[in-house]
C-alpha cells in the first residue's frame, strides 16, 4: 500500500537524519584544528588549497589531518552502529 512505503521512506529519513546528527555530534569531539579542517572540506566544500590559506597550513598538511579526523569520524560510527549504544 501507499501507507507502507511513506511509512518506510519516513524511517529512512529518520534514520539518515539520525546518522548525520551523529557524525555532528563525533566531529565534535575532533581536536580543534582536525574538527575546522573537516568542518571546511567535507560540509563546506572548501577546496584544500583554500583550507591550507585559511588556516595557514601546507595543502599536504591538510590532507594529512583531514585524513586522521576522517578516519577517527568513521572508526567511532562503525563502533556506535556495531554496539548500538556509546
Amino acid at each position: 500500500s501507499n501507507y507502507a512505503s511513506t511509512s518506510e521512506r519516513l524511517q529512512d529519513q529518520i534514520e539518515a537524519n539520525d546518522g548525520v546528527r551523529m557524525v555532528f555530534e563525533i566531529m565534535e569531539t575532533l581536536p580543534e584544528q582536525q574538527k575546522m579542517i573537516i568542518q571546511l572540506r567535507d560540509v563546506e566544500q572548501y577546496e584544500l588549497d583554500e583550507i591550507a590559506e585559511i588556516i595557514g597550513m601546507k595543502p599536504t598538511a591538510i590532507r594529512v589531518a583531514l585524513s586522521r579526523a576522517r578516519k577517527t569520524v568513521r572508526e567511532a560510527l562503525i563502533k556506535k552502529y556495531n554496539y548500538g549504544v556509546s
